[in-house]
């Protein structure tokens, strides 16, 4: 039985060698190595190519810059203004350059002042300032000076009890924008008075001369103030959004404004989704929004090829929003005279 058990294995042994050594010496077969892109003709590289695009045909490097098609004379107007701001500015450095004992111009470097713990002194609507993402229609703390702009209150104060928000605003509107008339180069607004284009809104050059700032005030509370809902708005933002609206079209600010608060996409006025998003949002609401906005402006430099110094107004006019929040409160306070 042994024996015949180590025979059995012997046999199974043979074969196995057999089957290897026939295995090992068996005909080869050729596998052609795989191919690349650069191995197909130039017509299929060109169609390959194309097919790879064609996700791409709608889209632009500047997507995000979120313009509502029709509101470009916004940004078209916002670059005129910028350029015509850095060579004032330029002008004014020059000219201080030459005449640094002109303290009426030329202003020496200020010292940072010391930021005030408790606010005691008057505030836009008469009220104490209520500070959360809630409350809306209450007062805001007064304005703040500013090293760049007019530290002038030139609104009326008819809107500061009725819209302390929309009040504060203003006054930022006014000290940014002027209250003189004229053409500003490759302004497609044309004429403005307040920083009411007449080619924008329709209003004859000599009817909008013939504007107050009371009528300014109402032009603005009527057309973006009141339309577009921003009232319902809590005050910790609604001054914000609306200047971006005067700056950029209402369209276009509150399409970035929902794509902040990560909202679907639309050009809407506010309504209760975003009064919502806003009551829950957490964090410092007004100086983010603030940072998407001057990452929104300096887009808008990067793409159009525009110079340091219409980055620098830009900047300017960021800093003057973010000292002049409705809940900010004022290093520097700045009343009506």
């Amino acid at each position: 039985m042994i024996k015949y058990t180590i025979m059995r294995k012997m046999f199974l042994l043979i074969c196995c060698l057999a089957l290897l050594a026939h295995v090992a010496h068996g005909k080869l077969t050729a596998t052609k190595y795989p191919g690349t892109v650069e191995d197909l003709s130039f017509t299929s590289r060109v169609e390959l190519a194309a097919e790879g695009y064609k996700p791409f045909l709608d889209k632009s490097a500047y997507q995000e810059l979120n313009i509502v098609p029709g509101e470009e004379i916004y940004t078209d107007r916002m670059i005129a203004q910028a350029e015509a701001a850095a060579e004032e500015e330029q002008k004014l450095e020059d000219y201080c350059k030459q005449h640094p004992e002109d303290k009426t111009k030329c202003q020496q470097k200020p010292t940072e002042p010391t930021p005030t713990v408790n606010y005691s002194g008057g505030t836009i609507g008469g009220g104490p300032v209520i500070v959360n993402n809630s409350v809306t229609g209450g007062s805001c703390y007064p304005a703040a000076k500013d090293n760049w702009y007019k530290n002038k209150i030139f609104t009326t104060g008819r809107y500061e009890k009725r819209a302390p928000a929309f009040e504060k605003a203003m006054i930022t509107v006014f000290r940014k924008e002027g209250t003189t008339c004229g053409t500003i180069p490759k302004d497609p607004g044309g004429y403005s008075c307040y920083g009411i284009a007449s080619k924008m809104h329709n209003i004859p050059p000599e009817v909008l001369n013939k504007y107050t700032i009371a009528d300014a005030e109402d032009f603005y509370y009527e057309k973006f103030w009141k339309p577009q809902q921003f009232y319902k708005l809590p005050d910790v933002i609604a001054s914000d959004v609306f200047l971006a609206g005067v700056a950029s079209g209402t369209g276009t600010a509150m399409v970035q404004f929902r794509n902040f608060l990560g909202l679907p996409e639309s050009s809407k006025p506010v309504d209760d989704k975003v009064i919502n998003s806003v009551k829950n949002y957490q964090g410092d609401l007004h100086n983010r929004w603030l940072d998407k906005r001057n990452e929104f402006l300096q887009k808008v430099v990067v793409k159009h090829g525009y110079s340091d110094a219409v980055a620098r107004s830009y900047k300017h006019a960021i800093e003057i929003k973010r000292k002049n929040g409705c809940h900010v409160q004022p290093q520097e306070p700045l009343y009506r005279q």
